[in-house]
């Protein structure tokens, strides 16, 4: 398989891009809403912290399909002939593998510690669902802080979701989160819990940028 290394600048500067976006927020989109007066209530002021969440999804980090490594494939020519058919056969006989290694990075910008339930995750690929699961069960989100939430995926991929295509065309581009049309798409739904017990409910999935997404520059 031919692999090319280009995209290993992208990945070295992806946690240094990350704190730039986390901190392009306004000081105004900060303070919104912001709880005020001595007898602010502990609910309130994670309601605020609820509120100010940020999200941002890391490049792939692992991705193999029966096996093989396609991370770093952007055309079927980049999967050999021999394992073109190493896939065809293990997708015929119902074994198709795939695997796939993400992270997705909370930050909490509020003075207030709070703790995400979980959060529930839904891969789109080519705009149609892939599959859904759910990670980092109770973890806390300190005050200030970024975490790490791990996104691991592990299907069996049916001969439906190629559409008539083949797998080497399937994993073409796949794990390519820097082109133009880009093929898979993360969206996150966060849930909370207080420090009371109290669960907030589910908001609807949202899909979450890239840790090098810029925030657009204001017009003067």
């Amino acid at each position: 398989m031919k692999i090319s290394s280009l995209l290993f600048p992208a990945r070295a500067l992806a946690f240094g891009a990350l704190l730039v976006a986390f901190d392009s927020c306004s000081v105004s989109e900060q303070v919104k809403d912001k709880p005020s007066g001595k007898n602010v209530s502990a609910e309130a002021l994670e309601n605020e912290a609820y509120t100010l969440m940020q999200y941002r999804l890391n490049f792939v980090d692992e991705a193999k399909l029966g096996g093989q490594d396609i991370l770093f494939v952007r055309q079927a020519a980049d999967i050999t002939s021999p394992q073109q058919a190493q896939l065809q056969t293990a997708l015929q006989k119902g074994n198709l593998p795939l695997h796939l290694k993400m992270r997705v990075y909370a930050k909490n910008p509020s003075p207030t510690n709070v703790t995400l339930k979980q959060l529930d995750y839904k891969l789109l690929l080519d705009g149609k669902e892939l599959t859904t699961g759910s990670t980092a069960a109770n973890t806390p989100l300190e005050a200030s802080a970024i975490e790490t939430l791990p996104i691991n995926v592990d299907i069996n991929v049916k001969p439906a979701q190629l559409a008539g295509s083949t797998p080497a065309a399937f994993a073409s581009g796949l794990t390519d989160f820097t082109a133009a049309n880009r093929r898979l798409m993360v969206q996150i739904r966060p849930q909370y819990v207080g420090a009371a017990g109290r669960q907030v409910p589910a908001a609807d999935f949202m899909t979450v940028d890239l840790v090098t997404k810029k925030k657009p520059t204001a017009a003067k």
